[in-house]
């Protein structure tokens, strides 16, 4: 009888710890990308994301562009469309576009929509070690419209088991969505 007790408990306490861990890593995630987003600007400011703040009381979920599961607490949408400000004259000139870090999506496995439209991101940069995309196992809509990004980055679109919408509107695509896999709508006008 104790043996089952000390299991219960044990069992209860991993989960509640490890719960809280996953988020917590949620929580720094997206101040990670807070920095990552301040760090790409032209302009220097402090009006970016003001309320993702480096406090462990402030509820992640409550803050701007983040919408999580009420239940369990994960983040699922992250609205981060024109979040970037740049100087006009800089989109003229590709190779000064700031490329953007896949791992830093990585702490966000029950992701379901992620939109980073408007940014003019020059492409992608991945850890080998975490592998691209293939932590957003739950992710079904993937808006990545009015960027730079080139054909090169459609092979990490394949990980994407779950996506059901792809937008890339105003890219450098041209007609080469032919190695995206069949099933999901997308649009490229």
């Amino acid at each position: 009888m104790m043996g089952k007790l000390l299991l219960m408990v044990s069992i209860v306490l991993m989960q509640a710890y490890g719960f809280k861990g996953f988020l917590e890593k949620e929580r720094i995630g997206l101040l990670e990308l807070k920095s990552f987003i301040k760090s790409v600007n032209n302009y220097e400011t402090e009006e970016i994301l003001v309320s993702w703040v480096d406090d462990k009381t402030s509820n992640y979920c409550e803050w701007e562009r983040v919408q999580c599961n009420t239940t369990t607490e994960h983040v699922i949408k992250l609205s981060l469309n024109y979040i970037r400000q740049f100087k006009v004259n800089i989109i003229s000139t590709p190779s000064r576009l700031p490329t953007l870090n896949l791992s830093l999506f990585h702490p966000f496995e029950e992701l379901r929509s992620l939109d980073l439209s408007g940014n003019y991101f020059g492409g992608w940069h991945e850890n080998k070690a975490n592998d691209g995309f293939r932590s957003l196992k739950q992710l079904k809509i993937l808006d990545l419209s009015w960027n730079c990004f080139n054909a090169t980055f459609l092979s990490y679109l394949n990980t994407l088991t779950s996506l059901t919408t792809l937008t890339l509107e105003v890219n450098n695509l041209g007609e080469s969505l032919k190695s995206v896999k069949q099933g999901i709508q997308y649009s490229i006008n």
